[in-house]
């Protein structure tokens, strides 16, 4: 299954099988009836009402990237840092908490953009990435007159024991904070829903509150070039 999302509101492909079509939550869309990508999006940025639109094709991997040549393509890269506590670090900007992230540099691994971004956004020192990308989220705006599909490559990190943390204000970031899953639900609330996703199911339950309608899929090699801008 993948996702987009608008905001916080979330178009997604699946199977005609899977469990995401028959969640009360959903409103579905038939490809087949859905005229082009092109209408499927506009008509999905249009209509408010619907928050969660689920559209059932055979090959979502394939109907995903074809759905992403609509859209000017964005690498980002961020991490889920812990430390020994368990705590989870957070950024608090326009009025959201999030994950610190960001865009990738021509010339740089996605690994060391996240290292990289992390590292400027929260002032954090000694960080470590402790294994392999592990999720992916896709979320779109509008840049310079161009619908974009930011693409956001997550890795888990640690970070040196008792460092210092300092927002980039330069940047809008007015706090970091350590959080702890216990009072995890009270900052995701105040949060984007793709943050919500990424966190509740491959970091708080590894997936078992969300089910496989919770599922992020890998990050697709749809792009080579960063965009310069």
């Amino acid at each position: 299954m993948y996702s987009i999302f608008f905001n916080n509101r979330r178009l997604q492909l699946c199977r005609p099988d899977s469990p995401v079509c028959l969640l009360p939550s959903v409103t579905i869309a038939p490809a087949e009836r859905s005229g082009s990508w092109e209408d499927l999006i506009v008509g999905f940025e249009c209509n408010s009402n619907i928050s969660h639109l689920v559209i059932p094709v055979e090959d979502p991997s394939a109907s995903f990237k074809q759905l992403c040549t609509r859209f000017l393509l964005f690498h980002a890269a961020g991490g889920i840092v812990t430390n020994k506590n368990g705590e989870i670090l957070m950024i608090y900007r326009y009025g959201r908490w999030d994950l610190p992230k960001g865009k990738q540099e021509p010339g740089e691994s996605l690994k060391e953009t996240a290292l990289r971004e992390v590292a400027e956004e929260t002032g954090i020192r000694g960080l470590k990435i402790t294994g392999d990308q592990f999720a992916t989220t896709y979320h779109t705006y509008r840049f310079q007159g161009n619908n974009v599909l930011k693409m956001t490559a997550w890795f888990r990190m640690t970070a040196e024991e008792g460092s210092l943390l300092k927002p980039q204000t330069e940047e809008g970031i007015e706090k970091t904070e350590w959080v702890s899953p216990l009072d995890m639900d009270k900052y995701l609330e105040a949060s984007y829903a793709s943050i919500r996703l990424l966190i509740r199911s491959k970091v708080l339950f590894n997936g078992e509150d969300v089910g496989k309608a919770g599922q992020i899929e890998d990050i697709l090699d749809l792009s080579p070039e960063v965009p310069d801008f």
